[in-house]
């Protein structure tokens, strides 16, 4: 039955790293929650790039649908138009938050709307694609319907998504069908045999157990043209629109070339998502792509929604986080730091401007003054460093220094693996606690060994290794505050070729800190908060 049943490739030759956000609905501003999405997947593209990975990353608006149009027409503008205006503003967001994306698409793109009509035809082709009557309950915020199983009716007698807590109602309607069911078993034994495909494993292991305790019912996957005006025309059936999470999902194909032959350069994507859309990109998607021959993605990677001091935000409470006025106040790196050091992929996060404040300020306490402390004008880094094989093996009369300098040097060697390990796994927070460790036990050294009272070549050493703390923990931090790590690495004299994965290691640089000792700015310095 299914004639395109290419092998689930995991590499291709020449492929490069492929990460992608979901692409965000622009009927209003943008919030804290699309700026995480955003930061995750800018911090492991940055990464990536750091550790000479090859990488491209995607994010965009999803343009096309009928809270799209209703908000259009409340406003007396065309559909087109309406979308123009918003995409420049989460553009903006990207800008100002430092967001480097390879591709910002949107749904209304012009090669855009060509592939999602060649993705619907390789499917009509094959017979996946049905004409049929189709009665459940539809949410509009959400534009999917949802099976009986999956709603539920609240106190005031409204019934909603239990997944989403949209509203649904009971719709009947024409529209054409996707045969979803019948890729159930596939799905189900592609998530057996890759138990890491979704991360967190608790996200995995949840929707497995729902794939194996009901069947899938086939997927209503057009609209009428009559209800919703603004989305792709089905190419053989103008009365019909193309169902808006087909036209959203195939974003991430369009941008990867598809479906010209050299998409598999980059192709299989790595997608991050927000929790409420794992149905969509972990059934509804594997399934479509499976029926076009496409392999699956390479993982799909989850994570929970953003607090505000322990509550859901919402207009109607006054608690929704404006980033782009926190920037103004704090910074973009603050942010962004704060962000990446409260991520937890498994659970929601909390923000609150006592603990960003908090988090900014130990930034300046910790990180920039271990960097003005090395960078003393009565220290000489550059000499230091022409003594470095004489310096690295030095030994202190103190034996409690000789141990706490020894165990400095295994410590900045072993930071790029520790980093490693947790980045590629999205685990920001725990990377950012290596990064802390270090730079606590280097400021704690200076602070024990008093070099101000040493004789020259030790005074040499404790300032020569606290430099290599701040020169290697500003290279491996620059993904998540490229800003702040590159105005130290400056105050460093640290060359900008000399900034990359080679150099993060001991000695592995002896051509900085020319001029660094001398006087000058705190790298960040404190400021009043909002309130």
């Amino acid at each position: 039955m299914f004639r395109r049943t290419l092998p689930l490739l995991r590499q291709a030759a020449g492929k490069s790293f492929y990460i992608t956000t979901p692409i965000f609905y622009p009927n209003a501003a943008p919030h804290l929650g699309h700026l995480y999405s955003m930061l995750l997947c800018d911090v492991r593209h940055r990464w990536a790039k750091l550790t000479n990975v090859p990488s491209f990353f995607t994010t965009g608006t999803d343009e096309h649908g009928l809270k799209i149009q209703t908000a259009a027409e409340k406003q007396g503008k065309d559909p087109k138009a309406f979308v123009d205006d918003l995409a420049v503003v989460f553009k903006g967001l990207a800008s100002d938050s430092g967001i480097s994306y390879d591709r910002f698409i949107r749904t209304t793109d012009e090669d855009h709307v060509n592939t999602v009509k060649h993705f619907w035809e390789i499917l009509e082709k094959d017979g996946l694609i049905y004409e049929g009557e189709h009665e459940g309950w539809y949410a509009m915020s959400d534009e999917t319907f949802y099976p009986a199983s999956q709603i539920k009716q609240e106190a005031d007698g409204k019934w909603v998504s239990i997944e989403t807590g949209s509203e649904v109602k009971l719709t009947s309607e024409k529209n054409y069908f996707f045969k979803l069911g019948s890729f159930r078993d596939r799905i189900i034994d592609h998530m057996e045999k890759n138990p890491n495909w979704i991360i967190p494993h608790q996200k995995h292991q949840e929707l497995l157990n729902e794939l194996k305790s009901a069947p899938l019912n086939d997927l209503s996957v057009s609209r009428p043209s009559s209800r919703l005006s603004w989305g792709i025309p089905v190419p053989s059936d103008d009365s019909q629109r193309i169902y808006v999470w087909i036209d959203a999902l195939v974003n991430y194909l369009t941008s990867a070339g598809y479906p010209n032959k050299e998409y598999m350069t980059k192709w299989p994507a790595t997608h991050l998502i927000g929790k409420d859309i794992i149905r969509f990109h972990c059934v509804y998607w594997p399934a479509l792509l499976m029926a076009a021959g496409v392999p699956l993605p390479e993982q799909v990677v989850v994570h929970g929604h953003w607090l505000c001091e322990g509550s859901k935000m919402s207009k109607s409470k006054g608690n929704v986080v404006d980033p782009l006025k926190t920037m103004d106040v704090y910074g973009r790196d603050s942010l962004r730091f704060f962000l990446c050091e409260n991520s937890v992929l498994n659970g929601d996060n909390n923000f609150s401007e006592e603990s960003l404040s908090r988090s900014r300020d130990l930034l300046v306490d910790k990180y920039s003054n271990l960097v003005m402390r090395v960078c003393g004008k009565k220290f000489n880094l550059a000499r230091a460093q022409q003594n470095f094989e004489t310096l690295k093996s030095i030994k202190f009369e103190d034996e409690a220094l000789q141990t706490q300098y020894t165990t400095l040097q295994t410590e900045i060697d072993a930071l790029y693996s520790k980093m490693d390990q947790k980045m590629t796994q999205f685990n920001t927070s725990g990377a950012i606690s290596d990064f802390w460790r270090l730079i606590s036990d280097a400021n704690q050294f200076i602070q024990d060994s008093e070099p101000w009272k040493k004789p020259q070549e030790e005074k040499d050493a404790i300032i020569f290794i606290g430099a290599e703390v701040a020169r290697i923990v500003s290279i491996l931090i620059q993904p998540i505050i490229p800003e702040l790590s590159s105005i130290v690495l400056d105050r460093l004299s640290v060359e900008p070729n000399r900034r990359s994965v080679e150099y993060a290691g001991y000695g592995k640089d002896l051509k900085y800190g020319e001029g660094a000792n001398r006087s000058g700015d705190y790298p960040l310095k404190k400021i009043e908060s909002l309130k």
